[in-house]
């Protein structure tokens, strides 16, 4: 079984459709680590393609937004990513919103693989938590015993490696330590996700409506099961016309002047 895996597509219409012709035939199955909606300017549409498509979705932050739960307060956005949410709730048709209240909050275990474990953010804090930094990955790693954590929510690209291995101590002593590195990424170089009880693994696809890593294509991996190998790849969009769609819906300057840069 192979996973194509997607995240932060932020109501990009036409950037998904993009990445859903350049991923056809190399796929079984889709799960998408939220954010499906924020930012861009056809959220029903995005809705509407991946309620008939993915095996599973999980709760992104502007997708908890926009449904105005509590734990997220709109005035915590910054002004620009706020009038985007405002706008989206109403333009969002009823049965689309009743979709997205029905996204699980918490990390779930996609297709029941129970090695795995996908959220949107963070195991530690699933809707809201940016993993950017070494550091912040090896808090999060103590709170799950997956080998592998898919995540979304920066919009970069990543894989981080929590490694146990042993080394001399001050007095040439062995200890175990344990350490987190973050890998460097080649796009359509597969790499293999190898785990045991001392290695495991935070994987992030990127975005693909919103990239920022100075990348303005669009970002998704594939994911083998039986391999488990992952394949980081991104894909060019007419970016052009998702700006001029955000143009029409009145959103902000700044929204649509990002995606030419990704950032």
């Amino acid at each position: 079984m192979r996973a194509l895996i997607l995240s932060d597509i932020h109501a990009n219409q036409i950037a998904l459709e993009t990445v859903l012709k350049h991923a056809a035939g190399d796929y079984d199955a889709v799960w998408c680590l939220g954010d499906v909606v924020g930012y861009g300017p056809r959220p029903n549409e995005c809705i509407e393609i991946l309620a008939d498509l993915v095996s599973i979705c999980v709760m992104g932050n502007h997708d908890w937004a926009v449904l105005g739960r509590a734990g997220i307060d709109v005035n915590d956005f910054n002004p620009h990513a706020r009038q985007a949410v405002l706008w989206t709730r109403d333009q969002l048709r009823a049965s689309n919103r009743e979709w997205l209240d029905k996204l699980p909050d918490r990390p779930v275990h996609p297709g029941g693989f129970e090695h795995l474990l996908a959220t949107h953010a963070s195991p530690r804090e699933p809707v809201w938590e940016y993993i950017l930094t070494p550091t912040i990955a090896m808090e999060n790693f103590a709170v799950f015993d997956e080998d592998v954590c898919m995540v979304g929510h920066t919009h970069k690209p990543a894989i981080y490696r929590w490694r146990l291995h042993s080394e001399p101590d001050l007095h040439d002593e062995i200890q175990t330590v344990a350490t987190v590195d973050l890998l460097q990424l080649t796009t359509d170089a597969p790499i293999h996700l190898a785990t045991s009880s001392q290695e495991r693994l935070i994987v992030n696809p990127g975005s693909v409506g919103q990239p920022r890593d100075n990348d303005a294509r669009a970002a998704y991996a594939i994911l083998d099961m039986e391999k488990m190998i992952w394949s980081y790849r991104r894909v060019s969009y007419p970016i052009e016309l998702t700006q001029s769609q955000m143009r029409a819906a009145g959103l902000p300057k700044r929204l649509i002047d990002r995606l030419s840069f990704g950032w």
